[in-house]
């Protein structure tokens, strides 16, 4: 459960970053996709289906990103008022969450 969980950890924080770049920017970092890419690979190996699409998700959400046009502060902001398109991992982090207290409580 602990790897799950360091695993969890460093995908979300490496999806937040690959993310908060395809934002602004229309030049992806391949490396950083690479990494991404051997995570969910790794979640395949230990973790259940649900997990895993939201991972997959979240890395076609990312990618898809990157081919729309860069957003300014304000279209960020105004983005984060109305509750949408800002927020990528909390589907995953929520099936994550679910996932880690069921084997807390078996």
């Amino acid at each position: 459960m602990a790897r799950r969980d360091d695993l969890y950890k460093e995908f979300i924080a490496a999806a937040s970053k690959a993310y908060g770049e395809a934002i602004v920017s229309n030049e992806p970092n391949v490396q950083e996709f690479v990494a991404l890419y051997a995570m969910i690979s790794r979640m395949r190996l230990q973790s259940p289906p649900p997990t895993v699409a939201c991972a997959e998700k979240v890395m076609r959400a990312t990618i898809d990103t990157y081919f729309a046009p860069g957003k300014t502060i304000r279209e960020l902001h105004e983005s984060a008022q109305r509750g949408s398109g800002i927020d990528l991992l909390k589907d995953f982090s929520e099936v994550a969450r679910e996932e880690l207290r069921a084997f807390t409580t078996l």
